[in-house]
């Protein structure tokens, strides 16, 4: 297999992994334990690890090694500020932008789609869904700033969006889905887009981020 392909292979999984809570926060990351887990060489590893030390979900300090990023309020309310800041930038760019503004609705409404179905499979199992809604929601979200023009609004939004998802996915652990609330929210929150309303817009999709500092730690 390209080694490339392996190198990205690797790193959704070890992500993933890290996003579900299968590698908790804190966790020592054994280079030897995870050879072993996803099946690649310890170059492969070390290179892998070195990229989510980068994107935030790994830590690494000189002669204690590598280790899952932990959790806390503090990191979850920068998240979530940062987030909101750049979510309704995105919102409004995209809004604002009329060049492709149908393809922008076309894929709003093909991505609430697959969050809608993921939604109601959650509500009727959360453990065997999880990481499919986590994909979704996080698609969706990232849809929301597709058409701002703004490659490195785009860049950074998404980097945010998926170290907050990892809180999301940690909190289902604690407390059961938001199931019909967040639906709603999301429904109310594309028809408004659809219908170019977009104050109505920004404030509920202030309001419905903000709702990420009730996620239970």
């Amino acid at each position: 297999m390209d080694r490339k392909l392996v190198g990205q292979t690797a790193y959704e999984s070890l992500r993933n992994d890290i996003v579900a809570g299968s590698l908790g926060p804190g966790q020592k990351l054994k280079l030897s334990e995870l050879r072993t887990r996803y099946g690649v060489s310890v170059n492969t590893l070390r290179e892998t690890l070195m990229r989510l030390v980068s994107d935030g979900f790994v830590a690494f300090e000189d002669q204690k090694g590598f280790r899952v990023n932990p959790v806390s309020m503090s990191d979850l309310e920068e998240l979530i500020e940062l987030r909101v800041q750049l979510e309704t930038l995105g919102l409004r760019k995209s809004m604002a932008n009329s060049q492709n503004r149908m393809d922008w609705k076309s894929s709003l409404i093909s991505a609430h789609y697959r969050l809608g179905c993921m939604e109601k499979l959650m509500m009727e199992d959360e453990s065997a869904h999880a990481r499919d809604w986590e994909k979704a929601d996080r698609d969706f979200h990232m849809t929301i700033v597709a058409n701002s023009g703004s490659k490195q609004l785009i860049r950074y939004h998404a980097s945010i969006l998926e170290l907050f998802m990892r809180y999301q996915v940690l909190a289902l652990k604690k407390r059961p889905f938001r199931g019909e609330a967040v639906a709603d929210e999301h429904q109310q929150l594309v028809t408004l887009m659809l219908d170019d309303q977009l104050d109505a817009a920004t404030a509920l999709l202030t309001e419905h981020i903000n709702k990420g500092s009730e996620l239970p730690l």
